[in-house]
Order: structure tokens, then C-alpha cells, then sequence
């Protein structure tokens, strides 16, 4: 029996025993342990065939995911309801034995929610994601049935070790353009300004939110961080490397094949997938629940506050699927003061001895 199976073993067990006593609960499993068939042979253990499941996931390549996992582990079960986190709201007034919440801290606050009124109607509720924040657990108000992290996942062999280096970058301060007003400025010059006003509306209690965003579009499409970003491409020319930017226009002006919502088809997306182009640019897709074979790189240049995001993101890179394999993540960040605040808190769930500030 494999490293992995004799660990899913493990948990099949837990969840047996947890379920005897409680009504919902979480695994947090790092990636390639299997979530998929540790859950399908739970439910065959607690409930046979013929259990009503509804399985909810942010992403709809997920449904594929799960319904192929069935196929694969026998679990012929008809009475499966597949639906997407948006259109959780349909069920709330519904009953079913076990409920599955896949990637459950991408719920927003209105989803989380749904799930708690599906779960009080009656039947069992299994969370799972492989980057489970304190902050996550509070605010679902649920308790652990099993943990398992990429650091045991690297030190048992089934995840590739990594390393992570944060580049910091000066705004551009030469370049003068436009803005919508018609005034001339340096992206430098500009950030500045939008930062001086938001910190005195901060002072005042005024709404800023407007301005934070308008500054944080500069900073995803910075001249600075473009230059920087095709420069780091160039030095990675022989590896597989995936790049999650924030903007489709962003993705499609780097240079590389981009795949995005506005994309008019998926050929670049299902091109890299297969291994015939080895660079991607995304935009806000394919962060969660998507596996890219021999994936060498990934370079961020876009990232919130959320560590479970970034988090899932270094995991797009870490399936060990070639001998000596050391993933290697990439995050641009501005060297102005909001960036570095929010870079602090995005890798706060990493293992800060693999990062690097360069």
C-alpha cells in the first residue's frame, strides 16, 4: 500500500469517528494527498450507496473533477447534486444526508451563510481545502477532523519542495502619462497622490474604497512591474511557468499566451495544460482546483490579504511529477508601504525559511 493510501486510511478513519459524535466538521489536507477518494470511501462507510450528497465547489472544472473521482473509485451513487458556491442559495431550503464543501474558504461571507441554513435543515456536512486559516475556522464556527501539510507532504515524498522570492519593485518615475483627467504624472507620482488622499480620508472616516482600488489597478498594471515581470520571463525561458496576474488586459499585454473570461476560447489554457506551450498568463482564474503537470515556476503579480489564496496558489507548482523537482513561486510587489503591509500578511501561512526578499 502506498504512503498515500495508508494515510487516507488514517483519516477515512477519523471522519468514521468524528461523524459518530458531530454533524460538521473540516479535513485540511495539502494537495495530492487525495481529498477526492478519502471522502468518496467515507461516504461509502457511513452511508452505503444511496445517501442524497450535495457537493459545492467555487469553480466549475471542480464538478469534473469530482465526478470523475466517483467513476474511478466506484461510487455510483445517483442521488448526487453538483453545484457551484453562486448558486448555493436554491438549496437552503433543502434536506440532504452529507453535504460536501469543497475549497471551503473561497465561501464568500453570503455563501457561508447558505451553507449554515443547507446544514441546519438536518444531515452531516464535510468541509475541506488544504489552507485552513484561524480566521476561517472561526468564522465557520467548526472543528477540525484531520490535518495534513505541505511540509509532510514534502518530507513523506509526495510534494515537491519549494522556494519562494519576493521581488521588490520601484514604481516608475520617468515615464509621464495621462490619467483620466487629462493630467500628466509618473506612475510614482501618481501612487503617491492616490496614497495621500486615502490615508486622509482614513483620518477623517471617509469612504476611500473608490481610490484603494484605483491605486491598486495602478500597481497590477505598472510599467515598472510589467518591465520587471518580462524580464523574469526571459530568465525563465526553459521552465514551465504559470503567471496569475489580476487584469485580463494585463495577461494579454505581457507578451505570452493569456487565457482569462474574456478570452474567446480555451485554447491557450488546454495548449499549456497539455505541455505544447510552456508560459501562461492568467487573470483571476485557475487558482484552485486546477493541476498543471510540470509546472517548474509560478509568478504572482497579483495578491490580496488572503494567505489561503496565496497559499493555494503555491500549490498549483508543488505536485512532485519529475525526479529532483523544487518548485520556485515568484511574487512582484511595489516598494511602497500597502504592498509591503499586504505581502506580510499573503505568505503569512508559508514557511517563512523558504522566503526570500530580492
Amino acid at each position: 500500500m502506498s504512503v498515500q493510501n495508508n494515510l487516507q486510511e488514517q483519516f477515512i478513519q477519523k471522519g468514521i469517528e468524528f461523524y459518530k459524535l458531530n454533524c460538521k466538521g473540516y479535513f485540511d489536507l495539502a494537495m495530492r494527498f487525495g481529498k477526492c477518494r478519502t471522502t468518496i470511501e467515507l461516504l461509502k462507510k457511513l452511508y452505503d450507496y444511496d445517501a442524497t450528497i450535495l457537493i459545492a465547489y467555487p469553480d466549475n472544472k471542480l464538478k469534473a473533477t469530482w465526478e470523475a473521482e466517483c467513476v474511478l473509485w466506484n461510487y455510483n451513487n445517483p442521488n448526487i447534486t453538483y453545484t457551484n458556491f453562486s448558486s448555493l442559495k436554491k438549496y437552503t431550503e433543502k434536506e440532504f444526508d452529507f453535504i460536501i464543501i469543497d475549497e471551503f474558504h473561497s465561501c464568500s461571507d453570503n455563501e457561508r451563510d447558505y451553507c449554515k441554513e443547507i446544514i441546519s435543515n438536518g444531515g452531516k456536512m464535510l468541509c475541506l481545502s488544504g489552507t485552513v486559516s484561524e480566521d476561517t475556522k472561526m468564522l465557520w464556527e467548526i472543528a477540525e477532523i484531520g490535518k495534513y501539510t505541505t511540509l509532510q507532504g514534502i518530507e513523506d515524498g509526495i510534494l515537491a519542495d519549494y522556494n519562494i522570492t519576493v521581488h521588490v519593485i520601484e514604481l516608475d518615475d520617468e515615464i509621464a502619462t495621462k490619467d483620466k483627467n487629462g493630467k500628466v504624472k509618473t506612475e510614482k507620482k501618481r501612487y503617491a497622490g492616490y496614497t495621500w488622499v486615502i490615508e486622509k480620508l482614513k483620518d477623517e472616516n471617509k469612504n476611500f474604497m473608490h481610490l484603494a482600488l484605483a491605486r491598486n489597478r495602478l500597481s497590477l498594471s505598472s510599467i515598472a512591474k510589467m518591465e520587471y515581470l518580462r524580464a523574469l520571463l526571459h530568465s525563465l525561458n526553459d521552465k514551465r511557468v504559470l503567471v496569475f496576474t489580476g487584469l485580463a488586459k494585463v495577461a494579454d499585454d505581457i507578451g505570452i499566451p493569456s487565457y482569462h473570461s474574456k478570452s474567446k476560447s480555451d485554447e491557450a489554457f488546454q495548449a499549456f495544460k497539455n505541455g505544447e506551450i510552456n508560459q501562461l498568463a492568467l487573470a483571476a482564474m485557475g487558482k484552485i482546483g486546477v493541476t498543471y503537470p510540470n509546472l517548474d515556476s509560478v509568478i504572482l503579480t497579483n495578491f490580496t490579504y488572503n494567505a489561503e489564496e496565496t497559499s493555494q496558489i503555491l500549490n498549483r507548482a508543488i505536485k512532485l511529477d519529475y525526479n529532483g523537482k523544487k518548485a520556485d513561486l515568484h511574487i512582484l510587489c511595489l516598494n511602497e508601504k500597502p504592498e509591503l503591509k499586504k505581502i506580510k500578511e499573503s505568505v503569512s501561512m508559508l514557511d517563512s525559511s523558504k522566503i526570500k526578499y530580492v
